[in-house]
């Protein structure tokens, strides 16, 4: 049979030690804006760098979902260099390619919903 005492830590052996203690259990006070400001230069001396964002943020992209699909070999780097010689990114050459698909076939309900998901105002 397994013996089912566990052995001890021995952290209630030490004395003067309570581990209730070594628990926190109160609500530390935040730091002032004076102490705040006296940590921040101190961690700025030793070479510790904010984590906050800047307030100048990047225009969020509309491209949020994906998809995929296997391809030919040789075909992903035909579609990179045409994006390339659009000097648009794989996204927008991708983008190009469906209209132009959409076009060519004559899809005019696809071509109205492709205009409203890239924000193209509708001719009139």
């Amino acid at each position: 049979m397994l013996n089912k005492k566990r052995a001890s830590l021995g952290l209630g052996d030490v004395d003067g030690v309570d581990i209730e203690d070594l628990i926190s259990v109160g609500h530390r006070a935040s730091p002032t804006q004076e102490q705040h400001k006296k940590i921040m230069d101190a961690g700025e001396i030793n070479g510790f760098v904010s984590r906050n964002p800047n307030n100048s943020r990047r225009k969020r992209s509309p491209y949020t979902h994906q998809f995929g699909g296997k391809c030919r070999l040789g075909m992903k780097s035909i579609f990179q260099e045409a994006a390339y010689r659009l000097n648009v990114n794989d996204t927008q050459a991708l983008e190009s390619a469906i209209l132009a698909l959409i076009e060519k076939e004559g899809f005019d309900d696809l071509k109205k919903e492709f205009n409203r998901l890239v924000g193209v105002a509708p001719s009139t």
